[in-house]
């Protein structure tokens, strides 16, 4: 059995360490494309801002959050066994996962407004009212939240477990009957609920509209941000709604349902949320596609020119002076 979870922890281990370098490089590289067109990409388009907001939790979580889960999976014991690195994991992951999802459950009610009330959000009341603010409270709710209730519990005392992916988890999820169901049920199973809703809803608005000849709406202005937003929803759905479920079922009614398969795989599936993030994002860029493979093309001529071994010609003028020549 401990040979049987060796073999598991290992593929867990290789399969995250040969995925988090190239989603790293595609994160820089979607970077690189949001400053370089700014104005086009931000400022007069509103509607990227959460995007921009999802990319960055994601790679500020890949390079502080994943490698520790790395670590754990590759040697079976968290990187530093003590208090203070569990409590700060812990708030981190949480902090991470519950604004990534909450950032998407809104993005997918805003993009009814931006695609069917696209005047009204042009205005800079609506736009504070309906997009600023509610991005703004995405950011900080959750932060706020699992501070409070990681750092400085109230109905238990966090004891952690350094040979358990970070470290146990919160003391509050198994002694705190109220909290944990809140936590699974508002911070998790509710944003879960609405995008899957509000995403199908949307196209069932379109094709509403088209049959009955109402105001139609602007397909090929519209087509990149409905596309996006499916993509992504469907990654968080496919990577987080099986965890979140089961994790809702479990807190509801007190059973030990797909315990193991929970703990095995649906807790480890997310990261792949964070690894796959940036392709998805990239695909919907215009042209982005294109100019990555012109700069993988780069890569693989500079590597191959850095590596690529010449003979030399060793010739002798009439100074007697030896010349080295490379052959190309």
């Amino acid at each position: 059995m401990a040979d049987a979870n060796d073999y598991l922890q290992f593929i867990k281990y290789t399969l995250l360490q040969i995925t988090i370098v190239p989603s790293l490089i595609c994160d820089i590289f979607v970077f690189i494309h949001f400053i370089r067109y700014w104005k086009k990409e931000m400022t007069t388009a509103p509607q990227n801002h959460i995007i921009f907001c999802l990319l960055l939790v994601s790679f500020i979580q890949k390079i502080s959050d994943v490698p520790f889960a790395i670590y754990y999976f590759r040697w079976n014991i968290v990187y530093q066994q003590t208090y203070n690195f569990c409590v700060i994991w812990d708030w981190f992951n949480y902090t991470a996962m519950t604004v990534s999802l909450q950032l998407v459950c809104w993005c997918s009610l805003e993009r009814h407004l931006f695609i069917f009330h696209s005047q009204m959000m042009k205005t800079k009341g609506f736009l504070i009212l309906f997009h600023y603010i509610p991005m703004i409270i995405c950011l900080s709710y959750t932060p706020i939240f699992y501070l409070r209730y990681i750092f400085f519990p109230t109905s238990c005392t966090n004891t952690w477990d350094y040979t358990t992916i970070y470290c146990g988890g919160a003391c509050y999820s198994y002694y705190d009957a109220v909290l944990g169901t809140f936590d699974w049920l508002f911070n998790y199973g509710l944003p879960t609920m609405i995008i899957i809703f509000a995403n199908p809803l949307i196209i069932c608005r379109i094709l509403w509209q088209k049959i009955n000849r109402q105001r139609p709406v602007q397909w090929s202005r519209q087509r990149r941000m409905i596309i996006q937003l499916s993509f992504i929803a469907l990654l968080y759905l496919l990577f987080m709604a099986p965890q979140v479920i089961v994790g809702s079922m479990q807190t509801l009614w007190g059973v030990d349902f797909l315990y193991d398969v929970q703990a095995d795989y649906f807790y480890y599936i997310v990261y792949f949320i964070n690894q796959l993030l940036p392709f998805v994002i990239i695909s919907s860029l215009p042209r982005t596609h294109k100019k990555l493979i012109q700069l993988m093309k780069h890569i693989k001529l500079f590597l191959r020119c850095g590596t690529q071994v010449h003979p030399f010609v060793t010739t002798v003028n009439a100074s007697n002076r030896v010349t080295i020549i490379a052959v190309h």
